[in-house]
């Protein structure tokens, strides 16, 4: 379990850290990213205390990106949120990725889970 709290970023560890040192978890908010192509994955749950929402924003190249982001909306105390996200990004200059949590509740028995895959991609 993590715990979710408005406006901070969400923590996360390492389950398999890059060789490579393209992809590394600066600190338990914030993952580094080389120049390159990379698939992301994300999934983040919690039961909200009261009826409300949870709101899951991507950071990265200094701007937040509400497109890529999670919203979820219940109308009765102690329900279940959940969301996923994927996508694709091109990061020009070395970057950090980060995800940042809203709700207007209070949240407990938070997971949240995040893949990150540099691709062997170029441009073209």
């Amino acid at each position: 379990m993590i715990q979710l709290i408005n406006g901070e970023q969400i923590p996360f560890g390492t389950m398999t850290a890059d060789p490579t040192g393209n992809i590394v978890l600066n600190d338990s908010r914030r993952i580094a990213l080389t120049p390159g192509y990379y698939q992301i994955n994300y999934h983040v749950s919690a039961i909200l205390r009261t009826a409300g929402y949870m709101q899951v924003t991507p950071s990265y190249s200094g701007a937040p990106h509400l497109e890529y982001g999670i919203y979820f909306r219940t109308s009765v105390d102690n329900t279940s949120a959940n969301g996923s996200a994927g996508l694709i990004l091109e990061i020009p200059a070395p970057t950090e990725f980060t995800l940042t949590y809203n709700s207007n509740s209070v949240s407990v028995e938070g997971a949240g889970t995040i893949t990150v895959v540099k691709l062997r991609r170029t441009a073209g």
